[in-house]
Protein backbone atom coordinates (compact mmCIF):
# COMPACT_ATOMS: atom_id res chain seq x y z
CA UNK A 1 0.00 0.00 0.00
CA UNK A 2 1.52 3.38 -1.18
CA UNK A 3 1.61 6.52 1.19
CA UNK A 4 1.53 9.71 -1.48
CA UNK A 5 0.73 12.31 0.91
CA UNK A 6 3.36 13.82 2.57
CA UNK A 7 3.07 15.58 6.12
CA UNK A 8 4.88 17.13 9.02
CA UNK A 9 2.44 16.35 11.89
CA UNK A 10 2.86 13.67 13.77
CA UNK A 11 0.71 10.68 12.84
CA UNK A 12 -1.55 10.95 15.61
CA UNK A 13 -2.72 14.53 14.63
CA UNK A 14 -3.97 12.39 10.84
CA UNK A 15 -7.79 12.34 10.76
CA UNK A 16 -9.25 8.82 10.48
CA UNK A 17 -8.03 7.57 13.70
CA UNK A 18 -9.80 5.54 15.85
CA UNK A 19 -11.67 6.93 18.92
CA UNK A 20 -9.30 5.09 21.63
CA UNK A 21 -6.23 6.38 19.72
CA UNK A 22 -7.91 10.11 19.41
CA UNK A 23 -8.62 9.88 23.69
CA UNK A 24 -4.77 8.89 23.96
CA UNK A 25 -3.59 11.50 21.85
CA UNK A 26 -5.59 14.50 23.89
CA UNK A 27 -4.67 12.76 27.57
CA UNK A 28 -0.86 13.16 26.20
CA UNK A 29 -1.54 16.77 25.00
CA UNK A 30 -3.51 17.56 28.20
CA UNK A 31 -0.49 16.28 30.13
CA UNK A 32 2.25 18.50 28.41
CA UNK A 33 -0.70 21.04 29.26
CA UNK A 34 -0.48 20.57 32.72
CA UNK A 35 3.70 20.08 32.49
CA UNK A 36 3.91 23.72 30.51
CA UNK A 37 2.04 25.26 33.23
CA UNK A 38 3.98 23.45 36.51
CA UNK A 39 6.99 24.75 34.54
CA UNK A 40 5.36 28.56 34.50
CA UNK A 41 4.51 28.47 38.35
CA UNK A 42 7.34 27.13 38.98
CA UNK A 43 9.40 29.62 37.05
CA UNK A 44 7.01 32.69 39.27
CA UNK A 45 7.90 30.75 42.69
CA UNK A 46 11.49 30.60 41.53
CA UNK A 47 11.94 34.65 40.35
CA UNK A 48 10.35 35.22 43.43
CA UNK A 49 12.49 33.40 45.60
CA UNK A 50 15.42 35.16 44.35
CA UNK A 51 13.83 38.49 45.05
CA UNK A 52 13.02 37.94 48.66
CA UNK A 53 16.52 36.61 48.83
CA UNK A 54 18.03 39.59 47.21
CA UNK A 55 15.94 42.01 48.51
CA UNK A 56 14.93 41.23 52.12
CA UNK A 57 17.09 38.68 53.00
CA UNK A 58 14.07 36.89 53.39
CA UNK A 59 13.96 33.11 50.23
CA UNK A 60 10.70 31.34 50.34
CA UNK A 61 11.01 28.65 52.17
CA UNK A 62 11.64 24.83 50.41
CA UNK A 63 12.08 25.96 46.57
CA UNK A 64 15.32 24.33 45.73
CA UNK A 65 13.44 20.73 47.17
CA UNK A 66 9.96 21.76 45.00
CA UNK A 67 12.83 22.40 41.77
CA UNK A 68 14.01 19.23 42.03
CA UNK A 69 10.52 17.02 42.42
CA UNK A 70 9.18 19.07 40.29
CA UNK A 71 12.09 18.60 37.39
CA UNK A 72 11.10 14.65 37.61
CA UNK A 73 7.85 14.99 37.47
CA UNK A 74 7.58 17.28 34.55
CA UNK A 75 9.86 14.96 32.38
CA UNK A 76 7.29 12.16 32.90
CA UNK A 77 4.18 14.69 32.09
CA UNK A 78 5.90 15.56 29.09
CA UNK A 79 7.68 12.35 27.56
CA UNK A 80 4.56 10.76 26.04
CA UNK A 81 4.10 14.10 24.07
CA UNK A 82 7.55 14.56 23.06
CA UNK A 83 7.82 11.18 21.69
CA UNK A 84 4.56 11.17 20.02
CA UNK A 85 6.18 14.89 18.39
CA UNK A 86 9.27 13.22 17.17
CA UNK A 87 11.33 15.34 19.79
CA UNK A 88 13.32 12.55 21.20
CA UNK A 89 16.71 12.61 20.42
CA UNK A 90 18.49 10.03 17.92
CA UNK A 91 21.26 9.02 16.14
CA UNK A 92 20.15 8.90 12.68
CA UNK A 93 23.96 8.34 10.82
CA UNK A 94 24.04 4.56 10.61
CA UNK A 95 20.22 4.18 9.57
CA UNK A 96 19.69 7.01 7.23
CA UNK A 97 21.46 5.93 4.63
CA UNK A 98 20.15 1.96 5.37
CA UNK A 99 16.93 3.31 4.99
CA UNK A 100 17.24 5.20 1.86
CA UNK A 101 18.77 2.15 0.20
CA UNK A 102 16.23 -0.61 2.07
CA UNK A 103 12.89 1.20 3.01
CA UNK A 104 11.18 -1.76 4.27
CA UNK A 105 14.32 -3.22 6.24
CA UNK A 106 14.28 0.70 7.84
CA UNK A 107 10.19 -0.44 8.84
CA UNK A 108 11.60 -3.52 10.59
CA UNK A 109 14.50 -2.20 11.89
CA UNK A 110 12.33 1.09 13.47
CA UNK A 111 9.48 -1.13 14.43
CA UNK A 112 12.38 -2.77 16.72
CA UNK A 113 13.24 -0.40 18.20
CA UNK A 114 10.05 0.31 19.07
CA UNK A 115 9.62 -2.32 20.95
CA UNK A 116 12.97 -2.34 22.94
CA UNK A 117 10.76 1.43 23.96
CA UNK A 118 8.13 -0.64 24.94
CA UNK A 119 10.44 -3.13 26.81
CA UNK A 120 12.38 -0.20 28.58
CA UNK A 121 9.30 1.86 29.53
CA UNK A 122 7.38 -1.12 30.95
CA UNK A 123 10.42 -2.09 32.97
CA UNK A 124 10.43 1.45 34.03
CA UNK A 125 6.88 0.96 35.13
CA UNK A 126 7.17 -2.32 36.91
CA UNK A 127 10.40 -1.12 39.08
CA UNK A 128 8.41 2.00 39.93
CA UNK A 129 5.25 0.52 41.04
CA UNK A 130 6.64 -0.65 44.67
CA UNK A 131 8.32 3.11 45.07
CA UNK A 132 4.86 4.55 44.95
CA UNK A 133 3.10 2.51 47.62
CA UNK A 134 6.51 2.72 49.65
CA UNK A 135 5.82 6.57 49.12
CA UNK A 136 1.69 6.20 49.36
CA UNK A 137 1.69 3.95 52.32
CA UNK A 138 4.25 5.32 54.84
CA UNK A 139 4.15 9.21 53.71
CA UNK A 140 7.62 9.27 52.24
CA UNK A 141 8.28 13.22 52.05
CA UNK A 142 11.19 14.96 50.92
CA UNK A 143 12.77 17.79 52.74
CA UNK A 144 13.14 19.20 56.34
CA UNK A 145 11.01 17.96 58.90
CA UNK A 146 9.84 20.68 60.82
CA UNK A 147 10.50 23.42 57.90
CA UNK A 148 9.29 22.14 54.75
CA UNK A 149 8.55 18.86 52.90
CA UNK A 150 6.53 17.32 50.18
CA UNK A 151 4.85 14.48 49.92
CA UNK A 152 6.75 12.27 47.00
CA UNK A 153 3.86 9.66 45.75
CA UNK A 154 2.17 12.68 43.48
CA UNK A 155 5.46 12.69 41.21
CA UNK A 156 5.93 8.65 42.36
CA UNK A 157 2.60 8.43 40.45
CA UNK A 158 3.61 10.85 37.89
CA UNK A 159 6.31 8.53 36.92
CA UNK A 160 4.02 5.26 36.44
CA UNK A 161 1.67 7.67 34.24
CA UNK A 162 4.50 8.93 32.40
CA UNK A 163 5.85 5.28 31.49
CA UNK A 164 2.30 3.98 30.74
CA UNK A 165 1.99 6.48 27.77
CA UNK A 166 5.69 6.09 26.54
CA UNK A 167 5.19 2.32 26.13
CA UNK A 168 1.26 2.71 24.18
CA UNK A 169 3.07 5.34 22.25
CA UNK A 170 6.05 3.56 21.44
CA UNK A 171 3.23 -0.16 20.93
CA UNK A 172 1.89 2.23 18.20
CA UNK A 173 4.80 3.13 16.33
CA UNK A 174 5.66 -0.27 16.22
CA UNK A 175 2.34 -1.65 15.12
CA UNK A 176 2.75 1.27 12.06
CA UNK A 177 6.01 0.60 11.32
CA UNK A 178 5.42 -3.32 11.21
CA UNK A 179 2.14 -3.24 9.26
CA UNK A 180 4.00 -0.47 7.04
CA UNK A 181 6.43 -3.34 6.42
CA UNK A 182 4.52 -6.27 5.38
CA UNK A 183 2.05 -3.80 3.39
CA UNK A 184 3.84 -1.21 1.72
CA UNK A 185 5.99 -1.41 -1.51
CA UNK A 186 9.78 -1.11 -0.55
CA UNK A 187 10.37 0.80 -3.81
CA UNK A 188 7.90 3.29 -3.58
CA UNK A 189 7.21 4.48 0.47
CA UNK A 190 10.09 5.74 2.51
CA UNK A 191 10.72 4.25 5.60
CA UNK A 192 8.56 6.11 8.78
CA UNK A 193 10.51 9.30 11.06
CA UNK A 194 10.97 8.76 14.34
CA UNK A 195 7.65 10.23 15.05
CA UNK A 196 5.69 7.78 13.19
CA UNK A 197 5.28 9.81 9.99
CA UNK A 198 6.10 9.60 6.12
CA UNK A 199 7.77 12.12 5.41
CA UNK A 200 11.10 13.30 5.55
CA UNK A 201 11.29 16.08 7.94
CA UNK A 202 9.86 16.24 11.64
CA UNK A 203 7.98 18.94 12.98
CA UNK A 204 9.94 21.04 15.59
Amino acid sequence: MAHNSRSDEPAGLAPGKPVPWLSFEMLLSVLNSIATMWIVVLMVVINIDIFGRTAFSSPLPGVPELVKLSIVGIIFLQIGHTLRAGRITRADSLMKPVERRWPRFGYLVQGLYSLCGVALFAILFYASRPLFWIAWTQYEYYGVEGYVTYPVWPVRLVILIGCACAAIQYTIFAWQQFSTAVDASPESDPPPDRDGTFGTEVLH
